[in-house]
């Protein structure tokens, strides 16, 4: 089956030749040879960029692929088109993600008796899993992302087992290359479309946890003037610890010409807009549109103009620029780069071949620790060797 884009589902930009270069993923290949995957049918939830393409691959060698759903904001033209033999389906909107998804293993169970797996990234068949658990054949959903393992948490208790890896250790280890990720992206955009230096703006960072402790040690190594809020105090205190700015909410906003949310919740409100300062820029490094509400921002503003990657609008009588629609800012690059890719993905692979191989309790379920231990072993050896 070929895979189709509506034309109103927008990808991301992408180079000539960057999904050829993406390279190979030896810790998953070993794991794959060790571990090897039954028979099993997947449907397949991912940001489809140029680095996920030898990923998306190796699950087609060794599954029944009978369908990947892409999230509308992360695909590349390039890597959609090397998996033109595959039954991609774009959706036009985040919203119907979840639905493509259920459908699609709702039809494969219907059709084969073989284990049916969903492995996704962001909670987008939360929603639905009771309607998956009506099909005896669907073993269960393999969960990426803290937002996803959220919005299941949300929906307990589950009729289904979820894995996840939002929490493990070795995904932890991609918090920090997402952090780096994000700096990135909002100091390449400060100098193309603002011609300045991020080094030289007070930057605050909304939300303490893994991606947000990175990103600030990131951007205080930028030379930066980095500021810190997380509803949680123990948070807060950590980030005292760390040597970063701290305070009450209002003041730091008011403090801030670039504030960056990554708490994976709605960090900034309309009622927020009096605090900002004239000028500020707003990035995301969540998924989808969490962070900034982005709907009310536009319903609110007298002036909206969208050049390139950021929105200028004038609103609550000052300007406020909103990077990349709201979305994540990682995603106009190529989100993580890098040998962790490998770790997170090999952790997945490992996580759905569970569900595959035998029935498991209705619930949430992490890889065993000594398996992940073995994986971190493996990874450390493969890219960690000494010259």
């Amino acid at each position: 089956m070929t895979n189709t884009l509506s034309p109103a589902a927008p990808v991301a930009p992408s180079g000539a030749g960057h999904a050829a270069r993406a390279g190979d993923l030896p810790v998953l290949q070993s794991a794959q040879t060790r571990w090897p995957m039954p028979p099993a049918r997947l449907v397949l939830v991912t940001h489809l960029l140029d680095t996920a393409v030898p990923y998306v691959r190796l699950f087609d060698r060794c599954m029944d692929l009978v369908g990947v759903v892409p999230v509308p904001y992360s695909v590349q033209p390039e890597a959609l088109s090397r998996l033109d033999d595959l039954p991609v389906t774009v959706p036009e909107s985040i919203g119907d993600v979840g639905t493509f998804a259920v459908r699609d293993a709702v039809r494969a169970a219907r059709e084969s008796e073989l284990p049916v797996v969903v492995q996704e990234v962001g909670g987008y068949c939360a929603d639905a899993v009771g309607e998956l658990a009506q099909s005896p054949s669907v073993r269960g959903i393999v969960e990426d992302t803290k937002q996803g393992q959220w919005r299941y948490e949300r929906n307990m208790p589950l009729p289904l087992p979820v894995f996840t890896i939002a929490d493990s250790p070795l995904k932890a280890l991609e918090d920090v290359q997402v952090g780096r990720s994000v700096a990135y992206s909002v100091e390449r955009l400060l100098r193309l479309r603002f011609y300045r230096l991020l080094s030289e703006r007070r930057v605050l960072v909304l939300g303490y946890g893994g991606i947000g402790t990175a990103l600030a040690e990131h951007l205080r190594r930028t030379g930066a003037q980095v500021a810190v809020y997380d509803p949680d105090e123990v948070r807060m205190s950590a980030a005292v610890v760390h040597g970063f700015r701290v305070g009450a909410r209002k003041d730091l906003l008011g403090w801030a010409e670039v504030i960056v949310g990554v708490s994976g919740h709605r960090a900034l409100t309309t009622e927020d807009l009096p605090l900002l300062r004239d000028g500020v820029v707003l990035a995301s490094g969540s998924s989808k549109q969490v962070e900034f509400d982005v709907e009310g921002l536009c319903r609110n503003a007298d002036t909206l103009v969208e050049t390139d990657e950021v929105m200028e609008l004038q609103v609550a009588s000052r300007t406020v620029y909103l990077l990349n629609q709201g979305k994540p800012v990682n995603f106009l690059e190529q989100s993580i780069l890098g040998s962790v890719l490998d770790l997170v993905y090999t952790e997945l692979y490992l996580c759905t071949r569970e569900l595959a191989r035998r029935a498991w309790s209705p619930g949430l379920h992490r890889l065993d620790p000594r398996m992940q231990q073995e994986l971190a072993q493996q990874w450390r050896e493969e890219y960690g060797r000494q010259w």
